[in-house]
């Protein structure tokens, strides 16, 4: 099954690491991740594939972390954490980051 963890975290240095590892440590796979900077905070978005007990446990572990705010977990049925739904403070209404900028 898809899961998705939507993770706000305080900015700090090697937070990527630190929440890339506990998936490593499980021997997950992320299939997908997102990462918008705001103003003092880190919203990560990860997506990854496998059975709801694990999901749960890396959940745990998320909220455990030093620095992390907030952890959702959601699967695709729940449909909680959807595309597009990482906001970029720093980005105008109209930006479009596939096409070149000035």
């Amino acid at each position: 099954m898809v899961w998705t963890y939507r993770v706000t975290a305080a900015a700090r240095p090697r937070l990527i690491m630190r929440v890339a590892q506990i998936f490593d440590q499980q021997l997950v796979e992320i299939d997908r991740l997102e990462v918008v900077r705001g103003r003092g905070t880190t919203t990560l978005r990860v997506e990854i594939r496998c059975d709801e007990y694990l999901a749960r446990r890396i959940h745990a572990k998320l909220y455990r972390m030093p620095d992390i705010q907030h952890a959702a977990l959601a699967n695709a049925d729940d449909d909680v954490v959807s595309e597009g739904e990482l906001p970029n403070p720093s980005a105008p209404e109209s930006f479009d980051p596939l096409t070149p900028q000035p």
